[in-house]
């Protein structure tokens, strides 16, 4: 099967010896559930397995995006977005031409999100990439830092135009 089309494998059986689980994730399960189990188990160990197939999905599309990043003499571009232009090898912002004073994180996250203009990410993805951390579902790092961003580049904060809440998903930058 997964010659063919890459897919998440929960093999769901009988069969609760170690060795049997041991050869069944060698073989190419992704998880392993032995009978019996409840449906609310089932449903759990799904949804893990399709969480991480998004994540990947994710990262290949940043991959395949950061591939495209523009350098000029080694250096990497500007990145310029109307009147927002973010110089990378400076670490500065100008809006109106006039500087912006981001924090660090905020500076890392505004180049992240606009280097991937138009995608929608996940917290879970702004999370790792921008701050190194696994997300546990509880943490608010993502949402604080984008509000202190559209604070600053937002003429309508309450009214986002650059940074787009994607709801049930994260953020995308539109420029």
């Amino acid at each position: 099967l997964r010659q063919e089309i890459s897919v998440p494998i929960l093999m769901l059986t009988a069969r609760a010896d170690e060795i049997d689980k041991i050869v069944g994730l060698e073989v190419g399960a992704d998880d392993y559930l032995t009978k019996p189990f409840s449906m609310r188990e089932l449903m759990a160990r799904v949804k893990a397995l399709l969480r991480r197939v998004e994540l990947i999905r994710e990262e290949l599309a940043v991959t395949r995006e950061a591939g495209n990043e523009q350098t000029v003499q080694g250096q990497l571009a500007n990145l310029t977005f109307g009147n927002l232009v973010i110089d990378q090898n400076r670490r500065e912002v100008r809006l109106d031409e006039q500087p912006l004073r981001l924090k660090p994180k905020e500076f890392d996250l505004l180049v992240f999100l606009s280097r991937h203009q138009g995608i929608a990410l996940s917290r879970d993805l702004i999370l790792e990439r921008v701050w190194g951390w696994s997300y546990d579902g509880n943490s608010r790092t993502v949402d604080v830092h984008v509000r202190w961003l559209r604070e600053k580049i937002e003429p309508n904060p309450a009214d986002a135009q650059r940074i787009v809440t994607v709801r049930g998903i994260g953020y995308r930058f539109d420029g």
